[in-house]
């Protein structure tokens, strides 16, 4: 599956679950804001034979202290979100065929220098897969060029980690995944919680 696909795969879901995140998160919202209006006008009143201005800043302070909790909430949910968003493509891109899998795993391991002996970090569950892989790309490499397929449990999503005697190259779907998350975030984030929910 390739970056754009995957890129393509996160947009489509994003969207179609934009919809239910937004009607569930201004529901949440409004109920919030009742609440807290209800509670703050009983408290308005209660106070007010003791002084009008005291009881507004009053009121003013507590509707700022449920807007930011409420806004810590709604930031650490949409955070959540996009974990397992991201999660879910990792999961597929882990998931595929063995042969798809392979060919993808083969195209990240062309970025490997050719005269450059070393280990392939991978994660257990994907060793019988990338062994064929393997043992192909060491027949068209030199005798102090081989590969050395290493399971274990880095990386933990798929593909792997070159290691060679002076430096690493990370290969992994973990990274690559990572760096997705960085770059789509915000486009993601914008289709899935528009502007209007928030306090």
């Amino acid at each position: 599956m390739s970056v754009q696909r995957i890129r393509e795969a996160i947009l489509t879901e994003a969207r179609q679950e934009a919809d239910k995140i937004v009607a569930d998160a201004q529901a949440r919202l409004d109920e919030q804001i009742q609440t807290a209006a209800r509670k703050l006008d009983e408290e308005f009143k209660r106070r007010f034979g003791r002084g009008r201005q005291d009881a507004e800043q009053e009121s003013r302070h507590q509707i700022m202290r449920v807007r930011a909790r409420h806004n810590q909430a709604l930031l650490r949910r949409r955070n959540e979100i996009l974990d397992d968003l991201f999660r879910q493509a990792a999961e597929r891109i882990a998931g595929q065929p063995d042969e798809q899998y392979r060919e993808l795993a083969g195209a990240w391991l062309q970025q490997l220098p050719q005269d450059t002996a070393g280990e392939l970090l991978c994660a257990a569950r994907d060793a019988d897969r990338l062994a064929p892989l393997v043992e192909e790309l060491n027949r068209s490499r030199g005798p102090d060029a081989q590969l050395a397929l290493t399971p274990g449990d880095r990386p933990e999503l798929g593909g792997v980690v070159f290691r060679a005697e002076r430096f690493e190259i990370d290969l992994s779907v973990d990274t690559r995944i990572a760096h997705l998350r960085e770059e789509l975030a915000p486009e993601v984030a914008a289709a899935l919680f528009p502007p209007d929910v928030a306090v």
